[in-house]
């Protein structure tokens, strides 16, 4: 008789073992690294930073929340970021180890101007 040693992220095989805040944070560092090397789309102007990043408790979904300075570059930065949300979970996958990625929704964070 064998025994068998089930490693903990194969029990979630959408998630990989990571908790939301965990693939929150690796979600946030990989498409502000995207974002920084550049996405070939006229529409992203301006200093594109990631504010933060709120996972689904199923890991099924990511709405991840942008500031863009100047404020008038900030809509058309974020249909230029949903446009690319394809390719940047793709990315998500290929740099990290989890098994499936959330798809990604952006959305214009403006607290940094607030604050400001």
């Amino acid at each position: 008789m064998t025994a068998h040693v089930t490693d903990t992220r194969d029990a979630n095989p959408r998630g990989g073992g990571h908790r939301p805040a965990q693939l929150a944070s690796l979600v946030q560092r990989i498409v502000q690294t995207e974002i920084q090397r550049g996405l070939s789309d006229p529409r992203m102007r301006g200093l594109v930073t990631v504010i933060g990043v709120d996972v689904a408790p199923d890991l099924e979904d990511a709405c991840v929340r942008v500031s863009v300075l100047p404020a008038e570059f900030g809509p058309l930065s974020v249909k230029a970021l949903s446009h690319a949300a394809a390719h940047l979970r793709r990315t998500v996958l290929k740099e990290s180890r989890v098994r499936h990625a959330p798809r990604l929704r952006f959305v214009l964070d403006d607290s940094l101007k607030r604050a400001a």
